[in-house]
């Protein structure tokens, strides 16, 4: 009797951390659209990134303006939003301003720890690591494409 109420409380128990959202590298508003578009015709969540360093040459601004109105066309949509800085801090604290909510930084760890508070009393994240991701960047049908990354048929290689 212990033996099976034990193994239905372990059936009970969430198995690990939960499965992250895919991860889909944009590099303008068309292609951010559809990858939420995609995302939520599946009822997928899906992380959005910008290219390598875009913080730097593009600019908070410019990251701010595409979740805005990314977010606007598609409001049910379940997305994150993460500009990448590389090495630059000033580049993070200019994302926060722009009130960026997930920024990567690959400067050095002890800047990271001071820019990480920073984050965490504006309810936003620091990312040191950028996971593997679909770059849209050279795809011909960035629709199909993106549907079958957020179903399981595509993986990237990365």
């Amino acid at each position: 009797m212990k033996k099976k109420a034990a193994a239905r409380g372990a059936a009970k128990r969430p198995s690990g951390k939960p499965k992250a959202a895919a991860c889909i590298v944009i590099h303008d508003l068309p292609q951010a659209l559809t990858a939420l578009r995609a995302a939520e015709s599946l009822g997928k969540a899906a992380t959005l990134w910008s290219a390598p360093g875009a913080g730097i040459y593009a600019g908070a601004g410019w990251f701010a303006a595409v979740e805005r109105k990314a977010r606007a066309a598609v409001p049910a949509a379940k997305a994150r939003f993460v500009l990448d800085c590389a090495e630059r801090a000033d580049m993070v604290q200019d994302a926060f301003r722009a009130t960026i909510s997930d920024v990567r930084f690959s400067g050095p760890a002890a800047i990271a720890g001071k820019l990480s508070d920073i984050a965490g009393k504006s309810g936003a994240r620091l990312h040191r690591r950028r996971p593997n991701a679909l770059d849209l960047a050279c795809v011909n049908d960035p629709e199909t494409v993106c549907l079958q990354y957020l179903s399981g048929e595509l993986k990237t290689g990365r």
